[in-house]
Order: structure tokens, then sequence, then C-alpha cells
């Protein structure tokens, strides 16, 4: 049952209110993009964005999308974008920050509007959306990334615990599978028609052999950058390891479906062989769901805490990114530094999120046999 439902006539307004300001200001960032674009040596506007028009530019013409060697997406984004030459330059903004907002409403549904104000509110988020980052249409498109299949440990074992026998646990996984076939298969065939191989290359397949050796978030970019294509496979290798373990141990560990989704995400992006801040949308969108279940029994200390740890490693990062791209000092090992300054912080980030979790789950089993 939704839990907006349950919402008093005062709460109802009160969300009325804080989404119009929401999508204010999300507005306001667009228009402020314009500005700052032009008066600034470092652009707002993603240069994603940028790709995403030159595709869609292409498709107006009649031709491929991926004569944009950059664009590495679902014909689906640059579809959207066409509106850009069609309607106004920014309309792919508009779109991208409207599925944001809707991303909110679903988790404001589903939780509460304190809740979802961890995703309205979050300063990573309004500037993902605003910029032009295709990442929020992407949360709610399954066809757009291969990464969901990261969930199928997960709700394969949450469909055998809660199934009454092995026959019915059978039956559910196959209606699982036909359905998640027709929704991430029907737009590939249609896509695959109409760009054959080179779609299916450039969307899907070439996100399994990326290597990139350019300064990111992820601790692997150094090794790239210095090791020769032998090792590289090796680091690749480890990389898809060390996720793939993330993603069983999570799945296996937390049984409740809104705070496993959370954990396997966040394990597996910080574990990515690349991370740009378009990948922190993935986990972001699943954490109020964790914190709905968390709040009641976790101080607003830890949840401070836990913030600072992971805003703190960021900003050094960027800081320093800024530096060795903008001002060309040579400090690209301080960014690796900052790299693995962010991955042991999300990591003790997400010790202590999961030492929450199971101290909630121990204190509502122990509820249970006292009732």
């Amino acid at each position: 049952t939704s839990a907006s439902k349950n919402w008093s006539p005062m709460w109802r307004l009160f969300w009325r209110h804080q989404l119009a300001i929401c999508c204010a200001v999300r507005i306001g960032l667009i228009a402020y993009s314009y500005a700052h674009d032009a008066l600034f040596e470092v652009k707002y506007t993603d240069i994603d964005y940028l790709v995403f028009n030159n595709a869609s530019r292409h498709m107006l013409q009649g031709r491929s999308p991926y004569l944009e060697s950059e664009y590495r997406y679902t014909p689906l984004i640059a579809l959207v974008t066409l509106g850009n030459f069609l309607l106004h330059s920014g309309f792919g903004k508009f779109v991208f920050a409207a599925a944001d907002v809707a991303c909110g409403c679903l988790l404001a549904g589903l939780t509460s509007w304190p809740a979802a104000a961890a995703w309205l509110w979050n300063p990573i988020v309004l500037g993902v959306s605003s910029r032009g980052s295709a990442e929020p249409l992407i949360l709610l498109c399954v066809h757009a990334k291969l990464y969901p299949v990261i969930y199928c440990p997960a709700i394969c074992l949450h469909v055998w615990r809660t199934s009454a026998s092995a026959s019915q646990a059978v039956s559910r996984l196959i209606r699982l599978a036909i359905c998640a076939a027709l929704s991430f298969g029907a737009p590939l065939a249609l896509f695959y028609h109409l760009y054959g191989n080179e779609f299916m290359s450039q969307a899907y397949l070439y996100h399994f052999g990326r290597l990139d050796p350019q300064h990111n978030f992820s601790v692997y970019f150094l090794p790239m950058r210095l090791l020769g294509p032998r090792i590289l496979r090796a680091v690749s290798g480890l990389a898809f390891g060390l996720q793939a373990g993330s993603v069983l141990l999570f799945s296996w560990a937390v049984p409740h479906q809104d705070a496993c989704w959370f954990f396997v995400t966040f394990g597996f992006v910080s574990l990515n062989k690349v991370i740009t801040s378009q990948y922190f949308l993935w986990y972001l969108v699943f954490l109020p769901l964790l914190l709905y279940r968390l709040v009641p029994s976790s101080g607003r200390w830890l949840l401070c805490q836990l913030a600072i740890a992971w805003l703190l490693p960021q900003t050094v990062w960027l800081g320093l990114a800024y530096l060795l791209e903008f001002r060309r000092l040579p400090i690209v090992e301080l960014v690796w530094l900052a790299s693995l300054f962010v991955l042991l912080s999300n990591a003790w980030i997400a010790w202590r999120l999961f030492d929450a979790y199971r101290r909630r789950m121990q204190g509502d089993s122990e509820a249970k046999k006292r009732d």
C-alpha cells in the first residue's frame, strides 16, 4: 500500500508546496546554467549534454545517432533531446529534471516526504539533473543500462524466501523473467532493427571492456593510466570480481529489498572501474527507502556523520581534480589518493549503515517475540 495514502490533509498540502518549490529550484538552476556557461571557464552544462545534442542532430537528419563518436547510450536519449532543436535548447534538461522529480514523487509515495527529501533536496541530484545529465531518466528506464542486472540475485533470493513452496517460487520467477525480458527486450529489438550491431556495441558492450585512464573517482584510473594492456585486463578482472562478490554478499545478507538494493548498488558503484558523479544517482535513489527503515532507530548524529563522510572526500577530490585539469598542476598522484579516500570513506559508510540496519532488524525481531 502506498504510504502517501495515509498522509493527513495537512501533510498533503505541505507536500504540494514543497514539490512546487523543488520544481522551481530546478527551473532556476537550468536558467542559471546559461549565464554560468557564458561567464565561467568551468562550464555548468554537462559535456554529455553536448554529446546528446550532436546525436540528436544526426537523428533529425535521418542518420544514426552513433555517428557522434562519444555517444554511448540508447537511441532513446537522442530521441528525447530532439526537442532541443524542435522546441528549445534546454528541452532535454527540463525532461531530465522532470524525471528527477518523478523519482522523488515515487519515493514519497513509498515512504514519506521527509525521506523523499533525501533525494529531492540532495545537492548532487540537483546538480546532475539541471546540468543536463540523462541519469534521472535512466533510473526510470531499465532498457537504458545493463547495470540493473545486479539486482537479479537479490530478487531471486527474495522470491525464494517469501514463497510457500519451491514450485510457487519457480512459477513466480518465470513470470518475473518474462516481464523483465519484455520490458528490456522490446526496445532492444526495435533499436537493434534500426541500428544493428552499432547500437549493441556502443550502448551496451562498450561498457564491459571500458578502460578509462582519465582521472575519476575510481581508484582504478591510475593503474589504467600507467600499466600495459595485459595488466589492464587483470585489473579489469579484479574490479569485476570484487563487484560480483559485493553484489552476492549484500543480496544474501540484506533480506529486505528496500534496503538491499541500496547496499547492492552502493557497493557496485564504489568498486566500479569508472566512477563519475552521475553514477552516484544509481544508489542515491534508493537511499530514502533505507532511511525510512532506519531513521526511527538511528540517531540524527549518525546520519550527519555519514553525510559528512560522503561529501568531504568528494569535495577534496573535486578541488584537486580542478587543479589538475584546469590549472595543469602535476598532481595526478594526489588525485589518486583522493580517489582512495573516497573508496575508504564509502567502505566505512557501508559498514555503519549495515550495522544500523542489522541492529534495527534485531530490535524488530525481539519486539515481535515480546508481543
